[in-house]
């Protein structure tokens, strides 16, 4: 005696199974989350609390830039790195399937990220440990979302 059975759908089943670990092989998406965090975060964080990844308070302005800003400027923009604005609009994220790069492409970012003679380090750039926590969590939901138990 034999008993035949035929599975309906199997092909559709098999295409969603491709499809899950397909997103979990490509981690683009999860990178361009991370991504879009780490640069409101800078923005947020950093740039209009005027500290560093560790909490710290950036160099104050020194009273030459302080006096040239009040030249140029009517009401004299005091915040610190933010003279045009140009810097905090320039970070951007790069995601791909084994990570994101976040960084600024304007020549002076660096300067002011490390400081040079006379300039003070202002560290703009990096993750704080409750950043990190963050994106693991990220990671965590991202992988439920597509894991075989999800939806």
């Amino acid at each position: 005696m034999k008993i035949n059975i035929k599975a309906k759908g199997l092909s559709a089943l098999s295409q969603s199974l491709q499809h899950k670990s397909d997103a979990l092989a490509d981690l683009t998406p999860y990178w361009r989350l991370v991504g879009m965090y780490v640069q409101k975060q800078t923005i947020k964080e950093r740039f209009d609390k005027e500290q560093t990844p560790d909490g710290e308070k950036w160099k104050p302005l020194s009273p030459a830039r302080v006096k040239q800003r009040r030249k140029r400027h009517k009401r004299g923009n005091m915040k610190i790195l933010q003279d045009t604005g140009e810097l905090r609009r320039s970070i951007h994220y790069e995601a791909g399937q084994r990570g994101v790069r976040i960084g600024s492409n304007l020549k002076y970012a660096r300067t002011h990220q490390f400081g040079r003679v006379k300039i003070p380090a202002r560290p703009f750039l990096g993750v704080t440990q409750d950043e990190r926590k963050h994106i693991r969590q990220m990671l965590t939901a991202y992988i439920k979302r597509h894991s075989f138990t999800g939806g």
